[in-house]
């Protein structure tokens, strides 16, 4: 698992957090100020407590299985990227960001 030194070395980054699954702001790196960082790390939170009850009230109701335990997302506009995964998160800009170097780095793969 990489550290939040070596997620602002990808290409596009300009921040990088670490958030618990209580959205409590941990580390910070880069051009992010703390309100932004703190806004962060409660919405990767929230997004993984979304995903995780869905995927868990899926899994009951249709019995398919496949969608847990839950590992990370991303969220995207037309200029900016969050990529969460493992307690940490990436802020990036879109047009220069490389979405498979990120999940290897996340995954320790890289």
């Amino acid at each position: 698992m990489s550290t939040l030194d070596e997620l602002m070395s990808l290409p596009g980054v300009y921040g990088a957090i670490e958030f618990s699954c209580m959205g409590e702001l941990g580390q910070m790196r880069g051009e992010v100020d703390r309100d932004l960082a703190e806004l962060v790390a409660q919405m990767c939170a929230a997004n993984m407590a979304i995903y995780r009850m869905q995927a868990t009230g899926w899994t009951k109701l249709t019995g398919q299985r496949g969608f847990l335990p839950e590992r990370g997302f991303a969220f995207i506009t037309m200029d900016y990227v969050v990529m969460g995964m493992n307690g940490k998160a990436i802020l990036a800009r879109s047009k220069d960001f490389d979405y498979d170097a990120a999940y290897r780095h996340f995954n320790g793969t890289a």
